[in-house]
């Protein structure tokens, strides 16, 4: 089986180029460092398919193909873009300690994908470069954006010249993936501005700076799940309803201004539940609020998402957050160690002070997660820091070598029937905040969140 599965691997990347119009349409491939056993391939953020990884960590899959369109592969918790028309016979190769770096593309097709994997290693770079250049006037910046504007359309030009029988589809995401990361430096350029300077107002612009918008759609359904395009159009709605809160004192609240801007300005369904739940769920788990929810927000996601399954995970969010009372103690749950020993929660914390951090591959990579914890376990030496893995898989995580790296005697994982799983049915992670007296100080924090630091020195001096 090896050598059948390599053999066609070799006749797509460099037979493929020679097949007519109405030949199948591949999507294959080998994962180095492998996470899963598998890769996701998902259209407009649903999975449509799931591709297994044989022995050799290849995989090859026939694609039903009718037209061109952008999807997305995803392996573990990292993700990229690839664009498929009929008879493209693409093949990837990447290594997952630097995904999106070593990210190679061969055969028919490859050759549109790779110029789109270096426009978008070009933007992260790019980006990074923009946001020393904040403290620029209005003109300074202008400069800045119209210079990276100018050497951009010359490498798209000098693609399509070289390019033959492209399609006007991937011509219009090649534009969206050039111009919006430079489209949304503008938006967020007043905000950053003002910082800059620690101004007490938005800085004035010209009359001019945001002429692009005149041309810019904010329902176009077929970019709604391109990152270039969805990051655009938040920053946007984000800049407008930071300016309403800064003119106008009734309207102090930044989230329910934007879900509000969301309900006017996006009337493409799929694109204003995506955006709708994005900023509820971001708006609380970035809080470190310790559950508290923003009624007015969470109402009007309620009265505006048609999305069902979104609606029933916003609401057992809420649910999980109410399932754990302040200022009581924790209710005890069973959990497992990576020694499979049966353990509690109580009998592992007991009299001391403690961060119980909840987490799954769903929504957090193991080298964030290490990377986070032994940041913050050197510099709170006086907490305990005791991690849970949400997942009930029969996969010994521990054998991620990354994850190794951390004290393994203080991971554990959740047998089916734990208690836990009554706070944990939104699936999202959250980080608990235990006094040494086994009492409840915060029962929803979050590994991302800027207030974090703040939550552990009050659980070190005491609430």
């Amino acid at each position: 089986m090896k050598y059948v599965t390599y053999a066609i691997l070799v006749f797509l990347t460099i037979g493929c180029e020679k097949t007519n119009e109405n030949a199948a349409t591949y999507f294959g491939g080998q994962i180095i460092n492998p996470k899963t056993n598998y890769v996701l391939f998902l259209k407009d953020e649903k999975v449509i398919d799931t591709l297994l990884l044989d022995k050799d960590n290849r995989f090859l899959k026939e694609i039903p193909l009718t037209k061109g369109g952008l999807y997305t592969f995803k392996h573990g918790t990292e993700f990229q873009y690839i664009y498929l028309e009929p008879s493209d016979s693409i093949l990837v190769r990447l290594n997952t300690r630097e995904f999106d770096q070593s990210l190679v593309f061969s055969g028919k097709g490859s050759a549109k994908n790779e110029f789109l994997i270096n426009l978008y290693l070009q933007n992260e770079k790019e980006e990074k470069m923009m946001y020393r250049n904040f403290d620029l006037n209005e003109q300074a910046f202008q400069a800045k954006i119209d210079s990276l504007s100018k050497e951009r359309i010359a490498v798209y030009n000098d693609f399509f010249a070289n390019e033959v029988a492209v399609s006007k589809g991937f011509k219009e995401f090649t534009n969206t993936a050039i111009q919006f990361p430079l489209y949304r430096l503008k938006e967020v350029y007043p905000y950053y501005h003002k910082g800059a300077y620690n101004l007490e107002e938005f800085p004035e612009v010209s009359d001019t700076f945001y002429d692009f918008r005149k041309n810019i759609s904010l329902n176009e359904e077929q970019l709604v799940t391109f990152y270039p395009y969805q990051n655009y159009v938040v920053s946007y709605l984000y800049n407008i309803s930071y300016q309403l809160k800064e003119n106008d004192s009734t309207k102090n609240d930044l989230t329910v201004n934007i879900l509000n801007a969301v309900n006017q300005h996006i009337k493409a369904e799929q694109f204003k539940n995506i955006l709708l739940k994005r900023i509820l769920v971001s708006d609380f788990l970035k809080s470190g609020s310790a559950c508290r929810v923003n009624e007015e927000a969470l109402n009007i996601f309620l009265a505006n998402c048609t999305n069902k399954e979104d609606i029933e995970q916003v609401n057992n969010l809420v649910k999980d957050c109410n399932n754990i009372p302040l200022e009581e103690p924790l209710q005890d749950f069973d959990i497992i160690s990576y020694n499979n020993i049966p353990l509690t929660i109580n009998e592992v914390i007991k009299n001391k002070n403690a961060v119980i951090y909840f987490w799954s591959t769903d929504y957090i990579s193991t080298d964030y997660l290490v990377n986070r914890i032994k940041f913050l376990e050197k510099r709170y030496p006086e907490l305990m820091f005791i991690g849970i893995n949400m997942q009930t898989s029969p996969k010994d995580l521990s054998k991620e070598s990354n994850l190794k790296l951390l004290n393994i005697h203080n991971q554990y994982m959740l047998p089916k029937d734990s208690y836990a799983h009554n706070y944990l049915s939104s699936k999202y992670p959250r980080t608990i905040l235990i006094d040494n007296f086994g009492i409840v100080k915060n029962g929803f924090a979050n590994l991302d969140s800027k207030n974090l630091d703040s939550e552990l020195n009050k659980l070190i001096i005491g609430y």
